[in-house]
């Protein structure tokens, strides 16, 4: 196994507080299910579905320092183990930058790690599209 980590970035045309706080409100940007609790401790859930059914992925947000990077805790129903996810935000000459790091996925059985972080990875592209669309459009 190769890679072990998602390292993705996009940039943004808003202001670095902007992404903050699309980032924060996901429902706005990822789906109308979506919950962010963005305190520590606090609570994230996404429902989706696929070909095989109806699935739902949790997270803990176990650090946060405002406005540049979100931390926290991840995985789906049926994973019998945790992954690390960081959102981090900064300001550039122009507009802003959005940096995500998904790791933890040498937890994940063998046989399933790089289909998990292929999807994963795919998934987030879609979601960071979304998100720098949605925050280029309020400022």
């Amino acid at each position: 196994m190769s890679v072990v980590q998602i390292d993705l970035a996009k940039n943004c045309s808003a202001p670095a507080v902007r992404l903050w706080e699309a980032l924060l409100a996901p429902r706005l940007w990822w789906g109308e299910g979506v919950l962010l609790e963005p305190v520590p401790g606090g609570k994230f859930y996404e429902p989706w579905q696929d070909n095989q059914g109806q699935h739902h992925t949790h997270g803990r947000v176990v650090g946060i320092e405002a406005p540049a990077q979100l931390i926290l805790k991840w995985w789906d129903d049926d994973w019998s183990f945790e992954t690390d996810v960081i959102f981090q935000v900064s300001a550039q000459e122009q507009g802003s930058r959005v940096r995500l790091l998904h790791t933890g996925w040498e937890a994940a059985p063998e046989a399933q790690q790089q289909g998990l972080i292929d999807a994963h990875r795919q998934g987030w592209a879609y979601h960071l599209g979304n998100l720098v669309t949605f925050a280029g459009q309020q400022s």
